[in-house]
This record gives structure tokens, sequence and C-alpha cells, in this order.
């Protein structure tokens, strides 16, 4: 995926693994929640600016009855604009303006199935890397669901190739009072010049299983045959 947009995302897509390690507080669920959301046929993924608000990512995915994917992916941010459509015979990306299209013909076309995900809709999207958890946290949240934190070495996570230095990585994960999964915040903080500046971004999964069609949002009326 071309510009992920959140602060630690060049690192974070590698924190996957879990490990031999002895069992963190609430590992079972954070486990169970990545083979869950791995397993749906179709999900509307929102990744939500914490300060600001705002949607800086959207993906929306539809596997087919042969498991062949569909989706829709949006990125915006400062100076950023990227939008791309894919099901699994031709891709369309606006890319900061500039409309492309290939088809299944294109030697750099990839067709994503469920034993080939997108990146955004395998386990990874749910983070967590045991090996680089330093500290845990499990409380009880007022509606009774269940909050889990891992705060994370960032010695031991991977090459950060962002502006400036990785200096802190956390995540929260909640779950309702069943035990389904809610959201996940992703805190990061950057050392730029030795000045720390913290993101937050929230992961929203919704639409489980009941997204009906992928629309093509990258407008290709400019695109000549």
């Amino acid at each position: 995926m071309k510009r992920i947009l959140a602060a630690a995302a060049a690192v974070l897509m590698t924190l996957t693994a879990c490990g031999s390690l002895s069992p963190l507080p609430g590992e079972d669920m954070v486990i169970a929640a990545r083979e869950w959301y791995a397993s749906l046929d179709s999900a509307h993924v929102q990744v939500v600016n914490g300060y600001t608000g705002e949607t800086e990512q959207e993906f929306i995915f539809k596997y087919d009855e042969k498991d062949v994917m569909t989706y829709s992916y949006l990125g915006t941010g400062e100076g950023v604009y990227l939008a791309q459509y894919n099901n699994g015979r031709e891709q369309f990306t606006n890319d900061n303006g500039n409309i492309t299209a290939l088809d299944s013909s294109d030697i750099s076309f990839t067709a994503y199935s469920r034993d080939v995900p997108y990146p955004m809709a395998g386990e990874g999207l749910i983070l967590f890397y045991k090996r680089g958890v330093v500290s845990s946290d499990v409380s009880t949240a007022e509606d009774g669901g269940t909050e889990i934190t891992y705060t994370y070495d960032v010695s031991k996570l991977g090459q950060y190739d962002g502006e400036g230095e990785l200096a802190g990585f956390e995540v929260c994960y909640r779950f309702d009072k069943n035990g389904g999964f809610v959201s996940m915040d992703q805190k990061t903080d950057i050392n730029i010049g030795g000045e720390i500046v913290p993101h937050l971004y929230t992961v929203y999964i919704t639409e489980c299983n009941s997204v009906e069609r992928v629309e093509n949002i990258v407008d290709i009326s400019s695109i000549k045959d």
C-alpha cells in the first residue's frame, strides 16, 4: 500500500508475531480479535485522527463466492490524496490527481483473495508484537467492556523510516462486555529535533459481513480508451 498515513505505520506493519513467551494479560482476547477480523467476508475500516476527528484512511472490502476480494481504499492528509479501487480484474488509482488504470494483463497488477489478502484485510491490522511489550494493563470500562493496553519498547520494533525518531508506542484495545472487538487506539510519540510530537489514531471495524457492494471511488471519466 502506498503512502500509509498513520505516523508509525512504516514500522508497525511488521507487528504481527506472537512468539512463545509467557501469556500477557488479555492476550487471548487480542489474538481472537485478529483471527476474527481475518475471517470476515466483508468489513468497513476507518482510521481516525484522534486529535482532529478526521478519518484519514478508509478501507472497504468484500470477498465474492470464489474468495476474490474487491476493495476500495481512501487515504487523505496534508498534501496527500490516494484513492484506489480493485475488483480482482482491474484497478483504478487516483494518486494526488494522477489517475491510472490497470487490468489483469498488466505485470504490475495484483489481484487479492482470502489466500493473498490486501494488507489492511489481514490480522496485522490489529497490531500485536508480543516480544516488544514492556508493560500491560487490563481494566473494566464503565459499560462493562474491557480495555487492554500494551506499551512497547521502541528499540524492539522494526525500522522506522518517517521523519524524526520513534520515541514511544502504545496500543489500547477496546472490547464490549461480550468480548467483541470495538476499537483500537494507536498512540505514537515521534522525536523531531528534540521535540516529542504525539500522534493518536483509532481504528474502527464496522459493517462486518454486511457490506453489500464496494463502490469504485475513483473518477475514471478522464481515462481515455
